[in-house]
């Protein structure tokens, strides 16, 4: 390892773009640009096409109207194309249904591979103009793109708002526009200076010129005036705005000497300051036609660096003068200098081996800077007039990269607003200041470190706002789960680091640092050998030790030709193969011994083990060759020629041992059999060469591959078809990896430095969907027995399935059920934050014993029966860890500089009191609080809540154990909650009211008067629940909808955690956790109460959406099935009808559908349809041969009840939802009953449009209903239907009273709570997080998409998720207008 000599970032900058070009060169990116200088491409859409990314169009299958009841044992996958391209409600998903047809669709994207998290990419550090600051939001660049974090409103929170991905090589600067945070200029070494528009994530204007543009910036006084230049100038300026050429500032064409960075004066139009490579300066001033150049600045001395690099490093203005600017060199010199002088003004004088690596000036702190440590992450703080430093503050062990300041917004008014009784301090201490009398402003220092690492330091309180582990810098070319610790991923990157991951949180919790080599390909260990293997471009294979943190062994067999792959046998631990460049696959044992030595034509780029023996290899020559390592010999006992160009992966079934696939440079992905030795399927559809490949371990016809193309495609290999394509990834997908214990939960990387998790159980919601019904087990795991071969069917058939059906043989018949739900919920659910569910659940359930919780339980959101006793438990470990050098805090006697003699005098006399309140006004209040004991308890119970309210108005977080000490929870809980911190406020409020309630904890002196407990406890419960739903509620809006429903199972909360998860869109988790706590049994009414009926109507609403989703599937008896699990009544009757209006068979298959469901035939409905109830009649009419009377008879109603304004009425909405589910459109090949007269259809799509409108403005979908509105307005203009001219005064009412923000819609909930349970916004998992390179805008909103989309009937339109889940819940018609059903569930 000591070979491994590590590399500095500066030095390996020129090699990081050598290989950049070759990659680029390789790759998909067209480089097609103009070389000329000021060759203009203004107004530029941003498209795949324009990148020169084909889309060559691709058969996928699509479905024809049904002609089965039920086919769900033969589920067809390959129609598993979540409305690509159509939303019709024919185009459904998985309908098991036997004939397709095929159309062209291109782009494909599906929507079903939903993304769950997101890893960004870290700082690059070749470049120092890569971050910048604008008020509210952050920007910096990675290597291929930019990160735009953004606060909240009304919170302290950042969290990343925008990925803008569009350069095609290393950015290498980035300056936001100075009086509007939604421009962003960037430049890159593609030669190409881009404006971005960060809230539509998309290029606004871009310009190419012949050189690598190094820094860019506007320029002061010209809102639309971009200047930049390149190494050696000439400085140009570009009006974008007027499409005009740019032009070079002052005639000035260029520079002896290269420029480091230049500075426009923030206020001072026409003024520059040039810094240069040798430390020369270059000024120009406003009012001076030709610049003043000057060696140095006079007085500074001569800077002497002969180190490589620029010997200037950081320049910056002083913002509060027009004369001044700090200059910092890497000699460690720093300077203040008068510009119209050129003399140096004052020296500043660093710390012994200190250095200056970046430099920024505070906004509203005039005079005062700050320095960033080039070696060692302190940041110093100084003043203009003092040459010494005034602050230090030690940050990480890693050097500053980059830093800038921006203003932070004061304290949230519910903050302020509990520190009005801190009265006379208020004005004394509204700035903190320093140990020198500075006065400190609210200020936050971005930081960008050498390692990557990301945060923003809020400089008043001394504490990071957040500060984000760093990811890569570079490529990611791999990554791994470990199979023994399954919350553990390994990446393996270009930038020579192996990082460990835990996925739920993707904080690092180890890495192998720089390694001076690049790291292709890894390979855990098989067992609990917690040891890694590594690939790597230096031609050395090492296993890595990760619990010792050292280098265990090393192969050189490679002789310093690039390692492409590494495997470790996973049966027989002692071999690891690799392969490599020197066109040789070498197995050796774990010792070192070289066991073979496989020779290939060329280049070996994949190896893959089946078992111990057999091994599978992929060559340059196209060919695939199977070894077996026991019969000792050199020759493949099987050669497939596989590909027309290399093979770069290859990848064995890990339940079909004859199968393997491989992917190639030639674009496509191929099936083989093994002992045939013959291709079964060819996948075609990637555009570039195929890089990741992995097999899903429980559907094992399922096969998820990556390409240079951006691309990740999911592919039924049976049928050779795409499932789903998805284009999150901004560059080339190289890794790709299956969780090994939930195995519908994937993990990907790319060369846009990325890491993703994802989710694959849409694909397998036939089977969630079985589960839930009670079907057997056997329509749902595949028999034992002989695999040797893809089965037709959809079932389970890994190693996983086979062991939860041995556990179930295992279970008690009395719990089997229940265990059965847990069972298979957890392994379909992707997030592994699941677990903590079932936690909460076990608790919940009654159960007592800790240690029959899953190891994570401590970490994630407890119990708040546990939550004392495991935080003391905590505590009390770390308090015995870290025992050493820990000793009891002194408090310094020395006496204060100011008053100190008055004070002695206080004391002389005994007036310990006025010594007291001396001690407060100087600040000392620990000698305060020390005496005010001795005057009495209850001047010192004063004396603690005044220093409480003093620390609480100065926003210092010293005054958390005050606000303890007297039990103020209101001023402790609004503290936390004004800063963000929700989970802080939860514990300490749980604190409060355990210790409230047990007086056997140390308190108050005994002479204390006791405070009134009773009422404090109450008060401090009903905060704490206050404070899970404030928590929960963040986690939903931020793409946790588990986390938050965990967050309020940990009060008890059972209403709120199941609304929680309906909200986020887990239908199957809300019944299956209703189940499990005994909500979910229709036929127990014992309990009455009205949380207990709240919690079922939650489970009663996921049902009827679970209903929805298996008519979407075409499994329509599973349809039925899960409405009659609703309780015997209207609600399950009008579901249940609801799924027959929707099915669009033959006359036959619906007349057994009728049977299946309870009903009689159509003749007797209508019989049925003539007396009874007006909500009977129509039920009855539009199940009968009368259905146009029904739904006549409905329309008549909905129209009677509007008017009369009725719609109160529980039966309105059963009747709207009744002719909701009637297909307005035919099935495909005109099959279809309905024939709706034009009037009619106009107006029931009028009438739901506005009723859904109501609904969701009564629901809380705040982001849906104005549009609502506006689409029954655009129906009604549309179609005018006959008789509904009424209804145009009630949507313009109605759009008004929304508008006035009215709450009052004349409906109440609490007499049908089923149909009123699902109250705010949905958010999905995921739904936060900004698209990379697929950046969508919502058709109705017109708002940049986050998190899944969803694609209408035309294949263009798209919706988000979120938006498309609420329109489609009151609404579940088509925005276009077309009468398409949406059918999002």
């Amino acid at each position: 390892m000591s070979r491994w000599k590590k590399k500095s970032y500066d030095g390996i900058h020129t090699y990081v773009e050598q290989v950049e070009d070759v990659l680029l060169s390789e790759s998909s990116w067209s480089t097609t640009d103009s070389e000329c200088s000021g060759c203009l491409h203004l107004s530029r859409e941003v498209s795949l096409q324009s990148e020169g990314f084909a889309t060559p169009s691709l058969e996928l299958a699509t479905l024809p109207a049904t002609h089965a009841l039920d086919n769900s044992c033969a589920w067809n996958v390959q129609s598993n194309a979540n409305y690509v391209g159509s939303a019709s409600s024919q185009c459904l998903v998985g309908g098991g249904l036997r004939h397709s047809v095929h159309t062209s669709v291109s782009p494909v994207r599906g929507g079903m591979l939903q993304q769950l998290a997101l890893l960004a990419a870290g700082a690059q550090p070749w470049h120092q103009d890569i971050c910048t600051a604008h008020t509210r939001r952050l920007a910096y660049a990675a290597t291929l793109a930019i990160y735009v974090y953004e606060a909240e409103a009304g919170s302290s929170e950042w969290q990343l708002f925008s990925i803008l991905a569009d350069h095609r090589k290393t950015i290498t600067c980035l300056h936001w526009h100075p009086c509007n945070d939604d421009l962003l200029a960037s430049a890159s070494l593609d030669q190409r200076v881009c404006v971005w528009s960060v809230s539509r994530q998309s290029v606004l204007y871009a310009i190419s010129i012949c050189r690598v543009p190094t820094v860019v910036a506007w320029c002061t006084g010209h809102r639309d005036l971009l200047s930049f230049c390149t190494q050696h100038g000439p400085l140009q300026l570009w009006d974008y705005a007027d499409n005009s050429e740019p032009y070079a500032f002052r005639e000035d064409y260029g520079y002896t000497q290269p420029i480091v960075t230049y500075r426009w004066h923030p206020s001072v139009p026409g003024r520059l300051v040039i810094g240069h490579h040798d430390g020369k300066i270059t000024v120009y001033r406003e009012d001076i036609g030709k610049p003043r150049y000057s060696a140095f600045p006079e007085g500074g001395g001569v800077v002497n660096d002969e180190s490589e690099g620029p010997r200037l490093v950081a320049l910056e203005w002083d913002t509060c003068s027009p004369d001044y600017f700090l200059v910092a060199y890497r000699s460690g010199a720093l300077w203040l200098v008068d510009v119209n002088s050129m003399r140096v003004v004052t020296k500043y004088i660093l710390p012994m081996s200190a250095s200056v690596g970046t430099l920024a000036w505070l906004p509203d702190a005039p005079g005062i800077f700050v320095t960033g440590d080039a070696e060692k992450g302190i940041l110093r703080v100084w003043t203009v007039n003092k040459p010494t430093p005034v602050e230090n503050h030690v940050l990480k062990d890693t050097g500053f990269h980059v830093i800038c300041a921006t203003r932070v917004e004061t304290l949230s008014q519910t903050h302020q607003d509990s520190n009005t009784l801190a009265g006379e301090h208020k004005g004394h201490d509204m700035e903190r200041k320093s140990g020198g009398g500075m006065v400190v402003p609210r200020v936050a220092i971005a930081t960008l470190f050498k390692d990557g690492g990301v945060g923003l330091y809020h400089l008043r309180r001394k504490q990071w706002i957040f500060n984000r582990e760093h990811g890569h810098i570079e490529t990611i070319f791999d990554c791994s789960f470990k199979p023994e610790d399954s919350d553990l991923l390994a990446t393996g990157s270009f930038d020579g680091s192996i990082k460990i991951w835990r996925i739920d949180t993707l904080e690092a919790v180890d890495t192998l640092p720089n390694m001076g080599t690049i790291i292709y390909s890894l390979s855990w260990a098989p067992a609990d050998l917690n040891c890694i293997a590594a690939g790597t471009s230096g031609g050395v294979v090492f296993i890595w030790d990760i619990g010792k943190h050292k280098i265990l062994q090393e192969f050189t067999a490679h002789k310093e030709k690039k390692v492409f792959c590494v495997a470790w046998n996973q049966k027989d631990a002692r071999r690891i193969a690799s392969a490599g460049e020197c066109g040789y696959c070498y197995v050796h044992q774990v010792s070192g011994t070289l066991l073979q030595d496989y020779r290939h034509p060329g280049p070996v780029y994949g190896c893959d083990w089946r078992d111990a023996d057999m091994l599978a290899t992929g060559c340059e020559d196209g060919r695939i060759r199977i070894f077996s390592v026991t019969r000792n010999k050199k020759d493949p006992i099987t050669e497939l020629k596989a590909h027309m160009k290399k093979v770069f992966r290859v990848k064995w079934n890990p339940v079909y041992e004859d199968i393997l696939c491989s992917g190639s440079d030639d674009s496509s992905v191929r099936i083989w059999s093994y002992s045939r030795a013959q291709c079964l399927a060819v996948l075609v559809g990637h555009s570039d060469n195929v890089r990741g490949l992995a097999w899903c371990p429980e559907l094992p016809f399922l096969l998820i591959s990556g390409s240079w193309d951006r691309t990740m495609r999911v592919w039924d290999a049976r049928r050779a078809v795409c499932l789903d394509v998805v284009l999150d990834h901004g560059a080339d997908v190289y890794g790709l990896s299956i969780h090994p214990v939930r195995p519908f939960l994937l993990a990907s990387c790319s060369r846009d430095s990325t890491l993703r998790l994802w989710s694959l159980a849409s694909f397998v919601a036939p089977l969630q969907l079985k589960v839930l019904a009670g079907k057997p087990i056997e329509d749902i795991i595949e028999r034992n027995g002989e695999r040797r071969t893809f089965s037709g069917g959809l079932q389970l058939c890994g190693l996983r399935a086979e062991h939860l059906q041995a556990a179930l043989t295992r279970t008690d018949p009395a719990h089997a059920m229940t265990k059965r739900l847990k069972l298979f919920a957890d392994l379909f659910c992707g997030d592994v934050r699941v677990r903590n569910i079932w936690d909460l659940v076990y608790v919940l359930q009654g159960h007592t014993d800790i240690s029959l919780l899953s190891p994570n339980y401590m970490r994630s959101i407890m119990h708040h029966s546990h939550l004392i006793k495991c935080s003391l438990a905590a505590a009390a470990e770390q308090e015995m860890v870290g025992s050493q050098g820990l000793g009891g805090r002194k408090y310094s006697s020395a006496g204060v500089s100011e008053g100190g003699a008055v004070g002695e005098w206080y004391l002389q006399c005994g007036a310990l009191q006025q010594y007291c309140e001396l001690m407060t006004r100087l600040h000392q209040w620990d000698h305060a609080l020390a005496l005010a004991p001795a005057v009495s308890v209850d001047y010192w119970r004063k004396l603690m809540t005044r220093h409480a309210e003093q620390l609480l108005s100065d926003d210092n977080e010293a005054c958390v154990p005050y606000l303890l000490a007297t039990r103020d929870a209101d001023k402790l809980i609004n503290f936390h909650i004004g800063r963000g911190h929700l989970d802080k406020a939860f514990s300490e409020c749980i604190a409060l009211s355990k210790t409230g309630r047990s007086r056997s904890l140390k308190g108050p002196p005994p002479e204390v008067p006791p405070r009134s407990s009773e009422t404090n406890e109450g008060v401090v419960g009903g905060r704490a629940v206050e404070c899970a739903e404030l928590v929960a509620q963040w986690h939903l809006l931020h793409g946790s909808p588990i986390v938050a429903a965990c967050a309020l199972l940990a009060v008890d909360n059972i209403q709120g955690a199941l609304t929680m998860l309906l909200r986020g869109h887990e239908l199957e988790l809300v019944v299956v956790v209703g189940q499990l706590l005994g909500y979910g049994n229709s036929s127990n009414d014992s309990d009455n109460n009205q949380d207990s009926s709240g919690a079922r109507s939650v489970v009663e609403t996921s049902l009827r959406y679970l209903t929805y989703r298996a008519v979407r599937l075409g499994l329509w008896e599973l349809a039925v099935d899960l409405a009659k699990m609703l309780p015997k009544g209207m609600n399950q009757r009008v579901l249940k009808v609801e799924v027959i209006l929707s099915y669009l068979g033959s006359h036959e298959e619906r007349e057994a559908l009728y049977a299946y469901a309870g009903f009689p035939s159509p003749p007797e409905c209508a019989d049925l349809g003539q007396s009874g109830s007006v909500l009977n009649k129509i039920l009855y009419l539009l199940l009968s041969s009368q259905s146009n009377k029904g739904l006549t008879t409905a329309l008549e109603y909905l129209q009677d009840q509007i008017m009369g304004e009725n719609l109160d009425r529980p039966e309105v909405w059963l009747v709207l939802r009744l002719v909701q589910a009637l297909p307005l459109l035919p099935g495909r090949g005109g099959v279809g009953r309905w024939t709706i007269r034009g009037d009619e259809q106009g107006g029931l799509l009028a009438l739901s449009a506005y009723l859904g409108g109501v609904r969701a403005a009564v629901l809380g979908y705040k982001t849906i209903v104005p549009h609502l509105f506006s689409h029954a307005s655009y129906i009604l203009e549309k179609h005018r239907p006959a008789g509904y001219e009424f209804l145009v005064d009630h949507v313009a009412t109605a759009r008004a009273k929304w508008e006035r923000g009215e709450t009052d819609w004349g409906v109440t909930s609490h007499a049908s709570a089923w149909a009123w349970c699902d109250r705010g916004v949905t958010c999905v998992s995921g739904s936060h997080l900004p698209r990379h390179s697929d950046s969508q805008t919502c058709c109705i909103t017109n708002k940049i998409i986050k998190g899944p989309s969803y694609f209408l009937e035309n294949g263009e339109s798209v919706m988000g998720q979120n938006d498309a889940l609420m329109w489609a819940k009151v609404h579940p018609y088509s925005p276009l207008g077309t009468g398409h059903r949406l059918n999002p569930f």
